[in-house]
């Protein structure tokens, strides 16, 4: 499907984005700051819930288990580079911040987002966290790899955030007529409703392209004599709305 915001299929993990950022705890990365950590095979989430078990008498036999806590987990594997990307934290760089913070006496910590449906799509979880495991593997004959996991250092930074889609209601094709002369061209507007609607897209069609084409922008291009209706469509609810064009003949 076309990125719509009502697409409600299956979730490919390849997807999911693992991202970081360098800083202090008090601070929350601008969204610029935030890299990815580099080319990755797997990543996962684990709340990794500790649970403690009740035995009273009022249990009619059954143990009885509640969570006290969880030791949220983020972890990811991937495939080394010969040299890290610039838009990328990468392995190496990793490496060498986990050695320096230890070597330090300081926490190899960092700030982790984990968006489960793209980096765009609203839904992750994001904290400050600290590394609390990194490996590599080096395989003649295979592929080099590196692995790590964080856990959460500061509790209160922790967020889980999950974007509800805003569905489309309509759209406004504006103006409503135009009048052109042949060889002119003029730019619809197409606004969808609400503005705050998730999947703004919308498709433009010419009902005479004979007298009057349109753009995938809503670029409007007076072709001949005639008139044609042009209308844009929605692609969340294929809700629409048009404009007449009257094209009259070059002096």
């Amino acid at each position: 499907m076309q990125g719509c915001a009502n697409d409600f299929g299956k979730l490919i993990g390849k997807v999911a984005v693992l991202r970081m950022a360098f800083g202090c705890p008090d601070a929350v990365p601008a969204l610029s700051e935030w890299k990815r950590l580099g080319a990755m095979t797997t990543k996962g989430l684990d709340y990794s819930m500790n649970t403690i078990n009740s035995e009273a008498d009022d249990s009619k036999g059954l143990v009885e288990n509640l969570v006290n806590n969880m030791d949220i987990t983020i972890s990811g594997e991937g495939e080394a580079r010969k040299r890290d990307k610039s838009t990328e934290i990468g392995a190496w760089r990793m490496g060498k911040y986990i050695f320096d913070e230890v070597q330090a006496g300081r926490q190899p910590t960092l700030w982790v987002r984990f968006d489960f449906a793209g980096e765009d799509a609203g839904t992750y979880i994001m904290g400050y966290f600290n590394t609390t495991a990194w490996s590599g593997d080096f395989g003649t004959n295979d592929i080099s790899t590196f692995s790590g996991e964080w856990k959460v250092y500061d509790a209160d930074t922790v967020v889980f955030e999950v974007a509800d889609s805003i569905a489309v209601t309509g759209v406004d094709v504006t103006p409503a007529t135009a009048s052109l002369v042949e060889g002119t061209t003029q730019q619809l507007s197409g606004a969808v409703q609400p503005p705050d609607a998730t999947n703004k897209a919308i498709t433009w069609v010419s009902s005479a392209p004979t007298f009057a084409t349109v753009s995938s922008t809503g670029l409007v291009t007076a072709v001949a004599a005639g008139s044609a209706t042009v209308t844009a469509t929605t692609a969340d609810g294929s809700f629409s709305d048009s404009c007449v064009v009257t094209v009259t003949a070059a002096p």
